[in-house]
C-alpha cells in the first residue's frame, strides 16, 4: 500500500467559496450526513466528501473520524470566512508539509530552491515515481496536481498569499521573503516539533532553516531573513538560542505549543 497519494482532490480545484462552506457547515453541525451537506453547499457528495478529506489534511478535522479538531475550533471562531492572512499561512505550512499529499509536498518544498519555474521543471521531481504508480498517474494525473497547486497559490484559495504569479512566459515567479507575523512563525515551529521532532525541547537552526519541511524553507524565507526572525520572537521571551561552540539552535519552552501563538495572534483582532 502507498504511504502517499498522488492527487488531494481528484483533479477538483480549490475555490474559496467551496471550501469555506464545507467547512462552516462542518463546524455548524452535530455530525457528518453528506446529503445535508450537499444541500447547505450546493456541492455533490462526491466533491463535498473531497472537501471533507481536505479539511483532514489542513488539520481542521480528524482524519478518520471526521471529528472537530483544537485548532479547526480555533478557525472557526476567530477566522471562520478564511480571510485571515495568518490563518492562510498556517494552511500553507500544514498542506506543504503533509508527505501524503506528496505532488503538494514535493512542489512546495522546491519553492525555496528557484526564482521561478515551468510545469515540465517541477515534473522532473516525480521521475522516482516511474515504475511505483501506473503510467497514466504518472503522465496525467502528476502534471494535473501540479497545475493543482499552481491554481491554488496564483487565482484560487490561498490567492491573498502571494506565494505564486503566472507570467505570460509560461513561467510561474515566487514571490520570497514576505513578512509574516512572529505568532504565526512560532506556531509553524511548534508544529514542525509536532510533526518531526516530537518532544525535542532545542531544534538545529539550520535544520528548521533548509532542511525538507522546515520553517524557513516552507514560508520562503532565505538564511538571513529566517535568522533575524528568530531574533525577534527571542526578543519576545518566546524561545533562546544558543550559538555557542558547536551549537547552533533554538530552545523553546515546556508546555508551550502551536495553539497558544495562535491564540495570541487571534486575539490581537
Amino acid at each position: 500500500m502507498m504511504d502517499y497519494k498522488i492527487q488531494a482532490l481528484n483533479g477538483f480545484q480549490l475555490y474559496p467559496e467551496q471550501i469555506i462552506s464545507v467547512f462552516r457547515s462542518f463546524y455548524e453541525n452535530e455530525w457528518v450526513d453528506l446529503d445535508k451537506f450537499s444541500n447547505d453547499t450546493g456541492l455533490n457528495r462526491r466533491k463535498a466528501r473531497l472537501l471533507l478529506n481536505f479539511l483532514a489534511d489542513i488539520g481542521l478535522s480528524e482524519k478518520r473520524t471526521f471529528s472537530r479538531t483544537e485548532f479547526g475550533q480555533l478557525v472557526y471562531d476567530y477566522d471562520g470566512f478564511m480571510q485571515n492572512e495568518g490563518t492562510l499561512w498556517i494552511f500553507h505550512y500544514l498542506i506543504a508539509t503533509n508527505q501524503y499529499i506528496v505532488v503538494w509536498n514535493r512542489v512546495l518544498n522546491e519553492l525555496e530552491k528557484v526564482d521561478s519555474f515551468t510545469m515540465n521543471e517541477m515534473y522532473s521531481l516525480f521521475a522516482d515515481l516511474e515504475g511505483k504508480i501506473s503510467d497514466y498517474s504518472l503522465k496525467k494525473h502528476i502534471h494535473q496536481e501540479i497545475a493543482s497547486v499552481i491554481k491554488t497559490y496564483a487565482t484560487l484559495f490561498l490567492k491573498n498569499l502571494n506565494v505564486l504569479e503566472e507570467d505570460y512566459e509560461d513561467r510561474i515567479n515566487i514571490n520570497k521573503n514576505q513578512e509574516i507575523d512572529d505568532a504565526i512563525v512560532m506556531a509553524c515551529i511548534y508544529i514542525y516539533r509536532e510533526k518531526f521532532c516530537k518532544g525535542a525541547t532545542a531544534i538545529d537552526i539550520t535544520d528548521l532553516t533548509l532542511k525538507e519541511n522546515g520553517v524557513g524553507r516552507i514560508l520562503l524565507m532565505d538564511e538571513f531573513i529566517f535568522r533575524k526572525k528568530l531574533e525577534s520572537l527571542k526578543n519576545k521571551g518566546w524561545i533562546s538560542i544558543e550559538s555557542r561552540g558547536n551549537l547552533d539552535q533554538m530552545r523553546m519552552k515546556d508546555g508551550d505549543q502551536s495553539l497558544k501563538y495562535m491564540k495570541k495572534y487571534y486575539a490581537r483582532g
